[in-house]
């Protein structure tokens, strides 16, 4: 897995912000703002939405309930994308902290 920590090009620093926006319904867009001299660093666009501590709401928002066949398989898919969050976040932390580069 390659980790990469985002920085400001304008300044430098990695103090940056994330802005969500909805802009339709299944799509959501990450704008990344540097905190310290408010330069637009990046724009994400996600087709795959999930925020941790969030529950299925936030799941729900970037996947179209109609694609299961029902309740219980989207919250098998909601599980199974909290547990691939869960773990891929530990792996890239220790990959972060195991080169010296964690926050």
């Amino acid at each position: 897995m390659e980790v990469h920590r985002q920085q400001c090009q304008a300044c430098g620093s990695r103090r940056l912000n994330n802005i969500l926006a909805r802009e339709a319904r299944l799509r959501t867009v990450v704008y990344v703002r540097c905190a310290d001299c408010s330069a637009l660093v990046a724009r994400y666009e996600l087709a795959d939405y999930y925020h941790h501590g969030r529950g299925v709401e936030s799941f729900l928002r970037s996947h179209d309930p109609g694609l299961a066949e029902s309740g219980r398989q989207m919250m098998t898919l909601f599980k199974q994308a909290e547990k691939r969050a869960v773990e891929g976040f530990r792996a890239v932390m220790a990959i972060l902290e195991k080169t010296g580069r964690a926050p």
